[in-house]
């Protein structure tokens, strides 16, 4: 049996047990979910800007069709984007900064909220106590307003409070009392 001839015959019992495939899949995949993820985010680097491109002409064929649709649909678009947002309050706050960052033409690097949390043990820099998980301030140690660049040698967990105390000035320059 040639390799087209094993390929074709693969590819039969695929389409004749689609529903067997598709449960051992997804079984495997749950079975080994890190592993599955570590490859496909490796491949994802490997082949990056072939992914890319790819993304890019399909946008290019499909612009006015994806336009129609959003136009078409776009209190269900509003309403599922609404529901995520609701439902992932710390990544809403990771774009907003990159967001605000990118506007200052500032350097940005994904910080990612939960990390810096645990990183400073969930300590305020400024004043040294404890900050509630929910209610706390990514500060910038150099404000973006005075160059400061979105990273995370360059943000700490602060409460609102002295965040906001603190203003655009640069760490040396404050003083809590």
């Amino acid at each position: 049996m040639t390799k087209q001839e094993k390929k074709a015959r693969d590819k039969a019992y695929r389409e004749a047990h689609k529903d067997e495939c598709a449960a051992r899949a997804a079984a495997y995949y749950k079975a080994h979910k890190d592993e599955c993820a570590a490859r496909i985010a490796a491949y994802y680097v490997a082949h990056k800007a072939e992914i890319v491109a790819r993304a890019a002409v399909y946008y290019e064929a499909h612009k006015d069709e994806s336009a129609a649709y959003r136009e078409k649909n776009k209190d269900r678009i509003t309403a599922r984007e609404a529901a995520w947002a609701k439902a992932n309050p710390d990544k809403v706050r990771d774009k907003s900064a990159r967001r605000r960052a990118k506007k200052r033409r500032a350097f940005v690097e994904p910080v990612s909220r939960a990390v810096v949390f645990d990183r400073d043990n969930g300590i305020c820099h400024l004043c040294g106590k404890k900050v509630a998980p929910k209610h706390w301030h990514l500060d910038h140690i150099v404000p973006l307003s005075q160059g400061g660049e979105h990273s995370y040698r360059n943000v700490a967990v602060s409460h609102p409070r002295c965040n906001l105390r603190k203003n655009k000035k640069i760490r040396g320059q404050f003083r809590l009392f």
